[in-house]
Parts: structure tokens; C-alpha cells; sequence
């Protein structure tokens, strides 16, 4: 399996001496004996008694790692120009150092990790954060009735869930309040409300900018210029970032009662972002559809959500 090695990337190599070396030539042993390609393996430093390596790929399976510090040195000692000096060792921070584990341990660790990431995975997959959005809900003009059931709701179904601060209707803000939701490790993110037509709603591009790939389907177009309408329509958003899964719904608290059961189902069962995406749509177009006829062919909805 593999792990991220994050900015951890850095081998160092003490008690060495070196004579005449070329720098390429140690760092492609040292991608040979991890088994990496020679181009994602650099020399970044060489002093007296040390070597400092960076390996460029983010991340490494674990069995080319684990336990190879000794294979490591010894590769390294035959190199011309090289001499390992008695004591000498590997050291790292973060993944890497898993290079000095001894090698009774080494051939077992792959399935231990593997089990602990399942488990990391399962707990994270059920830590939920709902994020309100917008300047009203800030300034206490508009109340807050989505966070508070969409948390019981959550709550009911086995998440771990907590309420985040309302979130300022600007795409900086946005970005960072999903990104810092992830590094905390939240599985799940819901925002409420920025998904709208008009120019203070950047909830669906900062999923975008985090995840390119994201889902963001239409609920209802419009006409870009027309109004307050400076985008072509209200969308939905369900994102990915490392092992966190954005949800973006509309603000208004009966599309968000509307789509809720279907957002959980979705994320218990680990339907795919795309097919989540569209069937909380469905529903809200759906809905919209009923409420035009019931309108006599008037829009039932507003466009600043």
C-alpha cells in the first residue's frame, strides 16, 4: 500500500565520507534500492559527514521503505568515492523513518497498516462538519435553522457531528474554511447556503478549486445579466480532498430537509460523488417542477442562496 509522505520527504545519511563522487550517481542507487524511478530521487545537500536526499513522489508504497536502511548503506558503500563509516546510519522525519525498522518487523508492517488505515478511514468516514454560510447568518439578521438539523440528523444515523462558524461569502474564506475542515480530519463536510446565482455565492467554486473533478450539478438555470443573476443557475456540489468529502447544499431550510435523508443515504452506502450529486438535484428539480404548477407556471424560488 501506499503513504503519503506529506513535506516529510527528506532522507538524511550520516557518517559518510565521499571523494570525488558524482551526486547523480548516489542518488540513483538510493532510487534503485527503493525502487523508485532515478528522476524522483535528488541530492539536496552533501557536507563533511552527510548526505541529505529528496525523494520528489508524494508518496511511496510501504514495503519499499520499511526495514531498508541496512540494504540502503551497504548499496551505498560500494559506490567509488564512497566510504560508509562505522556507525553510520539513515534517519528521517515522518514515513521515511520506517527506513530503520528493524527487519523482523518490517515484513508484517504492510498488513498492520493496512488494517490501521481501514480503521482511520472508517473513524474519519464518520466525523461531520456543517458549515453555514453567509453574511446574514454572520450578522445575526437571518436564524440558523439548517445546522441544527442537519446535526441531529447526522447525529441519528451514527455520525460523530459538530457545528462550524458561519463561513463570510467570499471565495478566500470558503477555501479555507473547507481545507482547514480537512486537515482536522472531518470526513464530511456540509456547507448550506453560497450556491446560488448571484456574485457573493463562491460556495461551488471553492469545492471546485480544491476539487476539479467535483460534481456540481444544476438545479434551476438562469439568465446570466437578468437581475441579480451574475452566474447561470443554482448548483449542488459533492467534492473530494484526501479523505474528506465535501457536500454543498442550497440555503433554504425546506430544500435541505428536501435532500437530507438522500445525502446521508448516500455517504453511509459510499455512492459515488457524481450519482449523489445528481440525485439530490433530481429531487430539488423535481420539487421545483411541482411548485410552478401549483404557481400557475411562476417560479416558486429565489435565486440568492
Amino acid at each position: 500500500m501506499s503513504l503519503n509522505l506529506f513535506s516529510k520527504r527528506e532522507l538524511f545519511i550520516h557518517g559518510v565520507e565521499l571523494n570525488g563522487i558524482n551526486l547523480d550517481e548516489i542518488a540513483a542507487v538510493v532510487a534503485n534500492e527503493l525502487a523508485l524511478p532515478e528522476h524522483e530521487v535528488v541530492v539536496v545537500d552533501a557536507r563533511a559527514d552527510l548526505l541529505t536526499l529528496d525523494i520528489l513522489n508524494p508518496e511511496i508504497g510501504i514495503e519499499r521503505v520499511a526495514g531498508r536502511g541496512p540494504a540502503l548503506l551497504q548499496a551505498i558503500s560500494r559506490i567509488p568515492g564512497v566510504k560508509v563509516l562505522p556507525g553510520a546510519e539513515i534517519h528521517s522525519e515522518g514515513v521515511l523513518g520506517l527506513v530503520n525498522l528493524p527487519a523482523e518487523n518490517a515484513a508484517s508492517l504492510p498488513t498492520v497498516v493496512t488494517v490501521m488505515d481501514r480503521q482511520i478511514r472508517a473513524s474519519v468516514a464518520r466525523r461531520a462538519l456543517v458549515l453555514p454560510t453567509g453574511t446574514e447568518i454572520i450578522g445575526g439578521q437571518v436564524r440558523d435553522t439548517n445546522t441544527p438539523f442537519l446535526i441531529d440528523l447526522l447525529e441519528s444515523e451514527g455520525f460523530s457531528a459538530e457545528a462550524g462558524p458561519a463561513v463570510a461569502d467570499d471565495l478566500d474564506s470558503v477555501i479555507g474554511a473547507l481545507s482547514e475542515a480537512s486537515l482536522k480530519g472531518y470526513g464530511v463536510v456540509v456547507t448550506t447556503g453560497g450556491t446560488g446565482a448571484e456574485s457573493k455565492d463562491y460556495v461551488i467554486e471553492a469545492i471546485l478549486a480544491l476539487d476539479p473533478g467535483a460534481a456540481t450539478p444544476y438545479v434551476v438555470h438562469y439568465h446570466r445579466g437578468q437581475g441579480r443573476h451574475s452566474k447561470d443557475g443554482v448548483r449542488l456540489a459533492v467534492g473530494c480532498m484526501e479523505l474528506t468529502t465535501f457536500v454543498a447544499l442550497t440555503g433554504p431550510h425546506r430544500e435541505v430537509r428536501l435532500v437530507a435523508a438522500t445525502m446521508v443515504r448516500g455517504l453511509k452506502d459510499g455512492m459515488s460523488n457524481s450519482q449523489l450529486a445528481e440525485d439530490m438535484a433530481n429531487l430539488l428539480r423535481a420539487d421545483l417542477i411541482d411548485h410552478r404548477g401549483s404557481n400557475g407556471g411562476r417560479s416558486a424560488r429565489q435565486s440568492g442562496d
